[in-house]
């Protein structure tokens, strides 16, 4: 194919891209098909994703721990299903690490409301200047030891497909 190109004075013009112009998409999509409870009242709990639900292109997990092979900026979306057992309304953080230290300014904080059992989404998107090799983690907090992320089961009446407790589109 060809693009359209500015020279910067008149028309611009079509021009066909030489091989290496262009670099191609690197991603991933994973998600949690377990339920994620909470480790304790002071604890950062590390998401895990245990399945690859779209082929990935430079981007792998091992269990929440997401390594990037090629550098570049990433814009990272992320949604946690949160339940608790009680009605108490928590609030949760969440944020991003990267190579081990937790990335400035990346906490966002989700109050769970509706009642006990109830699921909620809390969907979050950062963008991340990373290099090869980097790798991400997700994490998630509440003073609340009865929230967790919670897988749903497939359903019935009518049939629909389960929902992850996690999931990361990078």
């Amino acid at each position: 194919g060809q693009f359209l190109q500015s020279t910067g004075s008149g028309t611009p013009t079509w021009s066909t891209p030489s091989t290496g112009s262009f670099q191609p998409a690197y991603y991933g999509t994973f998600v949690s098909t377990a339920n994620q409870t909470n480790g304790g009242a002071t604890t950062a709990n590390l998401t895990s994703f245990d399945t690859q639900i779209v082929s990935a292109n430079g981007v792998s997990n091992a269990s929440g721990v997401i390594t990037f092979s090629i550098a570049g900026v990433y814009q990272v979306v992320c949604e946690l299903f949160y339940t608790s057992t009680t009605g108490a309304n928590p609030t949760i953080s969440q944020w991003l690490s990267q190579n081990g230290s937790n990335i400035a300014n990346s906490t966002q904080d989700f109050q769970l409301l509706g009642g006990a059992n109830t699921v909620q989404a809390s969907v979050c998107v950062w963008h991340v200047s990373v290099a090869a090799s980097d790798v991400l983690r997700v994490y998630w907090h509440s003073s609340n030891t009865n929230v967790s992320l919670a897988y749903q089961a497939a359903g019935t009446n009518p049939t629909r497909p389960a929902s992850p407790s996690a999931s990361i589109i990078i």
